[in-house]
This record gives C-alpha cells, sequence and structure tokens, in this order.
C-alpha cells in the first residue's frame, strides 16, 4: 500500500468514534458542536497540526532505528495526539493563547494535559474507547502489511485519524458543564 492508499483506508476509522448502532464500542462523539469552527479554520488547523504530525513520525523514525514501534508504543502516541491536539484546539476555542508543544519525549513520559480538571475528566472517560479505536487502526495496517519500518509511510495517517477525531470532541466540550466532575467527586 502507498501512503494514500493507507490514508483513505484509515479514514473509515474516524467514523468509529461517533455514536452510532454500529459503534457502541467505540462511539463518543455526538456531531453536537458546542463551539464550532468553520471549516476553514477546521483545515488550517489541520494543516497545521499535520505538519507536526509528520515531524513527530521523523523523529520517530530516526529514533527507531529500523525497529516497527509495538502495540502499546503506537498507543501511547496515538492517545498523545489525540490529548495535545484537543488541549490546543480547547484552547484556541476559548480565545486563550495556544501554546501548547508537541514533544515527542513527552509522550512517553507522564503528562497532564494544561486543560481545567473537569475538562481533563472529560478526555480520561474516552481513553477506553481512544484506545479500542487504535487498537483496530493497528489491526487493519498489520492485516494489509502496512506497518513497517518506513514510518512516514503509515504512522502521519494513523496519527491523523486522532487529530481528526480530536478536532470533533473539542468542538463538543461545553465549557459550562462540570457534570462529569460533580458525579466523580459524589462517587
Amino acid at each position: 500500500m502507498n501512503k494514500q492508499e493507507i490514508a483513505q483506508g484509515l479514514s473509515q476509522f474516524v467514523m468509529m468514534a461517533f455514536i452510532g448502532p454500529q459503534n457502541i464500542e467505540t462511539g463518543f462523539l455526538t456531531r453536537h458542536r458546542i463551539k464550532k469552527m468553520t471549516k476553514e479554520q477546521i483545515m488550517g488547523f489541520s494543516m497545521e497540526t499535520e505538519k507536526i504530525i509528520n515531524k513527530l513520525s521523523h523523529q520517530l523514525e530516526q529514533v527507531a532505528d529500523g525497529n516497527i514501534p509495538d502495540d502499546y508504543e503506537c498507543g501511547t502516541l496515538f492517545q498523545y495526539v489525540f490529548d495535545k491536539v484537543t488541549e490546543a484546539l480547547y484552547k484556541l476555542l476559548m480565545g486563550e493563547e495556544v501554546d501548547t508543544q508537541f514533544e515527542l519525549k513527552e509522550a512517553f513520559e507522564y503528562h497532564e494535559p494544561d486543560l481545567p480538571e473537569y475538562i481533563q475528566l472529560k478526555l480520561t472517560n474516552v481513553v477506553g474507547k481512544i484506545a479500542i479505536i487504535h487498537s483496530r487502526i493497528l489491526h487493519y495496517l498489520d492485516e494489509n502489511s502496512a506497518r513497517t519500518s518506513d514510518l512516514e509511510l503509515w504512522l502521519p495517517a494513523y496519527l491523523m485519524v486522532a487529530v481528526i477525531i480530536a478536532i470533533q470532541f473539542a468542538q463538543e466540550i461545553d465549557p459550562d458543564d462540570d457534570s462529569e466532575m460533580q458525579a466523580y467527586l459524589n462517587s
């Protein structure tokens, strides 16, 4: 598979994040955006994020030394990108300064998104669904012999799934709704 075929094949996995009868295990997006971005804003943000993803992929390829990242490493990076994109976009939507940095080393250390705690809890509550989506993507890549040591061939498309899901997720966050935090504190 070439880069374009991989990207096209992975696009189906974005839909797994939307709530629906076929996505009971993975669906968490409602299509109800609280803070909407225009298509132009989304495209601009996506293009900037794609540059960052390509840079991360290149950095990982340099340190991987010909090795293919295992499922844990891929999942960690997928979740990291999801968290960081959500953080950056949340700040942008709230009119805050976007000072979010993407650091490869940070992905493999504990990091806490720079977000209010009740927003962090919203992220925490979807980790399991994100993990299932990433696992299914890796299964697809492995079935098609696309997960190779040529990381720049498949890793950017894989991580862009996390980016696209995070863009929708950030727009669905209600900054005035702390009900999940209240439920957590009352349990």
